[in-house]
């Protein structure tokens, strides 16, 4: 329907005037150009192997490399004016191709993605990403982005609705309806942003507990190639390949050349 088409543009750009978007920190730019470079590169290499290994090896594992970077993650999180800098990770053992904080603070770790990681460098770099959604808060502010998006959603299509001359029942179906989409705007409009974020923290959470930043870029190449078996919300809500591989690149020069291995924030307007 043309109306919800553009009720649902109207919605993402109430958002972005409500300040939904932006991040904390200054990220490097990445050109359709680098990226499109990038996607060559990963298109042409061989198919991923696997390495899979037992439930045992895999919570071992998280347990030894958490301690590894929680023990140097607490001035990041103070640059991040973060107000909790604890996190709980939990291994989970099917093959879904995938990785995600919870909005109680739980960071979710599926061997499905792990058995196409081969070292720690590799697996500690989803770990950070994660880590580095719950520094930057980026739950608190899907789940208020998401409700804004519902409530403007709900009004503009009910008003819509209501305009048109629609019964009682029409205008709360419609409204109805544009909570949803509104909801799912308000998901998505900014989930992106926030993922190129958490990847840039991550290159400084895992500097400053000394993993090796090359290796642990390989794990970008790694989802890049895994695009056609990560989940539906997983596409939605994360930068291309590409672009993440260029954009890891120029944060590790970032890291490499800052003097105390801290993240510059972002100029407030």
């Amino acid at each position: 329907m043309r109306i919800s088409r553009i009720a649902c543009l109207a919605v993402a750009s109430c958002l972005t005037m409500q300040g939904c978007g932006g991040t904390a920190f200054t990220l490097p730019p990445v050109s359709n150009q680098e990226a499109l470079l990038a996607a060559h590169a990963v298109d042409g290499e061989v198919t991923l192997p696997q390495f899979s290994r037992s439930r045992a090896y895999y919570r071992e594992a998280i347990s030894r490399i958490e301690r590894r970077l929680s023990e140097r993650v607490a001035s990041i999180c103070v640059r991040a004016e973060s107000q909790d800098c604890r996190f709980n990770f939990r291994y989970v053992d099917d093959d879904e191709v995938n990785a995600f904080t919870d909005d109680a603070g739980n960071i979710y770790l599926h061997r499905g993605l792990l058995d196409y990681l081969e070292t720690d460098e590799e697996i500690a770099a989803v770990m950070a990403h994660e880590m580095s959604h719950q520094i930057a808060g980026h739950v608190d502010e899907t789940q208020n982005s998401i409700l804004l998006g519902a409530l403007l959603g709900g009004l503009l299509m009910g008003g819509i609705a209501a305009a048109g001359g629609a019964s009682q029942a029409g205008v709360e179906d419609m409204a109805a309806v544009g909570m949803e989409n509104g909801g799912r705007i308000g998901m998505l409009t900014f989930s992106k942003e926030q993922e190129r974020e958490a990847d840039f923290l991550a290159a400084y959470v895992l500097a400053r507990a000394g993993y090796d930043l090359q290796l642990a870029g390989r794990t970008f190449e790694v989802l890049a190639k895994l695009d056609d078996k990560a989940i539906a919300s997983w596409k939605d809500t994360h930068p291309a390949g590409a672009e993440r591989i260029v954009a890891w690149r120029k944060a590790v020069a970032e890291v490499e050349a800052s003097p105390d291995q801290l993240p510059t924030k972002a100029a407030l307007d």
